[in-house]
């Protein structure tokens, strides 16, 4: 049902890029680079991933969770189509309460997206555009895969950005973007569904 609505949604934004293409094309600066830094929220880490049902969550003592800190380049071949490679990163560490002595547990995620965008509307000081980004995720930390017994495991991932604005003159601009972060071996083994569904981010084009 999602893909379908997915599906739905990415069409229509093609319609609404054809019919928007001699306006939005004579607006573009032809700045064909961009680089950005921004930052997301950690909803689902909050939420789901650190439940701990073994342990109890109420033995355990969150210590930090560092929300998705990620930079982004960005080549444009058309005014309506750019492509690039983001790097994303979080970070959480927590104690459990019933050991002694306290230990320091730390978790952290890194990941690579190769990302595609597709702007519908432009003006001189707005944009408006959706994108997909598919790779890959280094998940590790202090603790260890039940299944593989390594502390490392990658895990494909994929960030759907469903609607974004980025506003600014002059190369440089501020951006709204709202998404999910999906990064899963199987329905068993996921370790984000619906992380960064809001993030903000300032970069410069040239």
């Amino acid at each position: 049902m999602k893909k379908s609505i997915n599906l739905i949604a990415l069409l229509m934004l093609t319609s609404v890029t054809l019919s928007a293409a001699p306006k939005s094309a004579d607006n573009w600066d032809g700045r064909r680079h961009e680089v950005r830094i921004g930052y997301g929220d950690a909803l689902f880490e909050y939420t789901e991933r650190y439940e701990f049902p073994a342990i109890g969550r109420q033995n355990i003592d969150y210590k930090y969770l560092i929300g998705h800190i990620f930079a982004e380049y960005q080549y444009s071949w058309k005014w309506w189509c750019s492509t690039g490679l983001q790097f994303d990163y979080l970070q959480m560490g927590w104690q459990d309460q019933r050991e002694t002595p306290r230990l320091n547990h730390t978790y952290w995620d890194i990941t690579f997206l190769p990302t595609v965008r597709f702007t519908y509307y432009r003006h001189p000081w707005v944009s408006l555009y959706s994108g997909l980004g598919v790779g890959m995720t280094i998940n590790g930390g202090t603790e260890q895969d039940l299944v593989r017994k390594t502390s490392t495991v990658l895990y494909p991932t994929m960030n759907l950005n469903i609607f974004a604005v980025q506003v600014g003159q002059n190369g440089f601009f501020g951006t709204f973007e709202l998404g999910a972060m999906v990064s899963l071996l199987s329905q068993h083994n996921i370790i984000m569904a619906g992380s960064r569904l809001m993030s903000l981010s300032v970069g410069y084009r040239f």
